[in-house]
Parts: structure tokens; C-alpha cells; sequence
């Protein structure tokens, strides 16, 4: 009785010990700028938001479509946002007036023929890793590629963190993989300004990144963008109070250096890329 009771307080700790952390809540005050029912979000440009991140203009997920019954961009409204591990969103909104909008900065246009389509050989861009070295895409032929795009001052955990989040899922996976060992990752800046080599190497070490594995690239930002821009990634940071508004999109790239696929947003998983680099030919050697 007494082995089957100490099991028991046993389970309950390592149960504890293994909770996600609680969800922290926050005040948010700002105007929305727009309503997008169908995805169940909302683009609000807010104040600072104490404790978490300064004034900005991020879209937001709602926890329920009633969240934005009647909501519309000039609104001036409070509501409660909601930081869970992976994910953030808000459980209420209370509209308290109404003022005009002012025109938003537009993002940088994407034109067809900026954008790389299946089997186009990704161009090489003046980059450096996180040890300074040169890092041109170039150098990783005879590789398959997993490349995604981040900025590390990024304070949502469904973007950018959850991105960091997703890349080390994999290369947890290829280093349990031997058919994936050439597989290599990169995460690009869109905020080179910041995120010098030195900072993209502490962030790389936070997150426990293999060197030889998984590549962090910076460079002069008009480089930055025109390599993000070949991917669908657009990136604005003229307004200081909106902080940088930017879109996601994460591909994968063959041995030769040619894009297979891409995913947008944040709804693929660390099991979605891997299977597509499986999929993705293999080095000859």
C-alpha cells in the first residue's frame, strides 16, 4: 500500500513537472485597422502593451468568432490578450469610440517576376551567418534545405517564436534520422539592423542550434528584403510605432539549390517539412 502511494505522488509530480506554463493575460488598448472574419482575426495597432511588447500593429487571433461581432477598422477599442506557450489570442474586445484612420505605410510590392516558382534556382544574396562568415546559398549545394524567415525582438509566440520553435523540432528529427543528415536549416532576419552576427549567435545558442546544422543569416537589409522578396516575404519597419509588419512563408530547397516547396503562415508542422524534405532528391553522394 505504502509503494502503491508513493507511485501515485510520483505520477503527480512528474505530471507537474511537465504542465505548460500558465497562459499569461494583458491589457490591450489601439485602434483596429481591419476585420477579417474568415481567418478569425483582427489587425489592431496598439499602445504598449506592459510588460510584453512595445506599441505596434500586429493582427491578432480571436479565442471566438463573437469576439469580433460588430467590430469595425477605426474602432478604438480595449480588450484582453491571452500568451500561451505557441500561440496568442484575444478573449474580449469592448469598443470604447471611433476615430479616423490614418494611411497605413504599404508593404514593399512583390512583382511575378521577383517571385521564385518550383524548380527555379534560389540566387545567391550577399549574407553572413552568425559567425560572420560569408554564407551565400550557394555554399550549401549538395544539401537539402529548410529556410524560413524571423526576427529575434519578435513577440508573438505564433510567429516568429513558434517558427525557432518548429526548426528545432527538426533538427532534433534529422539528427535522429541518418537518411536527413545532409539536410541544413536557415533562418533569415528581417530586422538585420538588430539582429547583427553577434545577436543572431546568442539567439542561436538560446535555442540550442547545431552550427553545423543550422544556419542564421544577416546582412545589409536592402539584401535581406530582396532575398525575402524571392520567397513572398515582404517586411516594413518605416513606421516606428507599427513596428516590423511582416508576412511568413518557410521553403525547402533541393541539392542543386532549386526551390521544391513552400509553405505560408504558421500552420505547418515539423513533421510537414520533414516529410517534404524526404520527399526533396537526396545528394547523389
Amino acid at each position: 500500500m505504502l509503494r502503491r502511494g508513493f507511485i501515485i505522488v510520483l505520477l503527480a509530480a512528474v505530471a507537474g513537472c511537465s504542465r505548460a506554463p500558465a497562459p499569461r493575460q494583458y491589457e490591450i488598448r489601439g485602434q483596429i485597422l481591419g476585420v477579417d472574419t474568415e481567418r478569425q482575426e483582427v489587425l489592431v495597432a496598439h499602445e504598449d502593451i506592459k510588460g510584453f511588447m512595445p506599441a505596434m500593429t500586429m493582427p491578432y487571433k480571436v479565442s471566438d468568432p463573437a469576439v469580433l461581432a460588430g467590430k469595425q477598422p477605426g474602432d478604438l477599442v480595449t480588450g484582453t490578450l491571452v500568451v500561451e506557450e505557441v500561440k496568442a489570442y484575444l478573449t474580449a474586445l469592448t469598443t470604447t469610440g471611433r476615430a479616423p484612420l490614418k494611411a497605413p505605410a504599404a508593404l514593399p510590392a512583390i512583382t511575378d517576376s521577383d517571385l521564385l516558382r518550383e524548380g527555379a534556382t534560389v540566387p545567391d544574396h550577399a549574407l553572413v551567418d552568425q559567425s560572420g562568415s560569408p554564407r551565400p546559398l550557394s555554399s550549401l549545394r549538395g544539401h537539402r534545405v529548410a529556410l524560413t524567415f524571423m526576427y529575434t525582438r519578435c513577440p508573438l509566440p505564433d510567429f516568429c517564436p513558434l517558427m525557432d520553435k518548429h526548426f528545432a523540432a527538426v533538427q532534433q528529427q534529422i539528427r535522429q534520422t541518418p537518411d536527413l543528415a545532409d539536410v541544413r536549416l536557415v533562418s533569415v532576419t528581417l530586422d538585420p539592423e538588430f539582429d547583427t552576427a553577434a545577436v543572431l549567435a546568442a539567439h542561436a545558442s538560446s535555442l540550442g542550434a547545431d552550427p553545423q546544422r543550422w544556419h542564421f543569416l544577416t546582412g545589409p537589409r536592402q539584401e535581406v528584403l530582396d532575398f525575402a522578396k524571392r520567397f513572398g516575404v515582404t517586411a516594413d519597419a518605416t513606421d516606428a510605432a507599427a513596428g516590423l509588419v511582416h508576412n511568413l512563408r518557410t521553403a525547402v530547397i533541393d541539392p542543386e539549390g532549386r526551390l521544391v516547396a513552400v509553405h505560408s503562415g504558421n500552420m505547418w508542422t515539423p513533421a510537414d517539412l520533414v516529410a517534404d524534405l524526404k520527399q526533396a532528391p537526396a545528394p547523389a553522394h
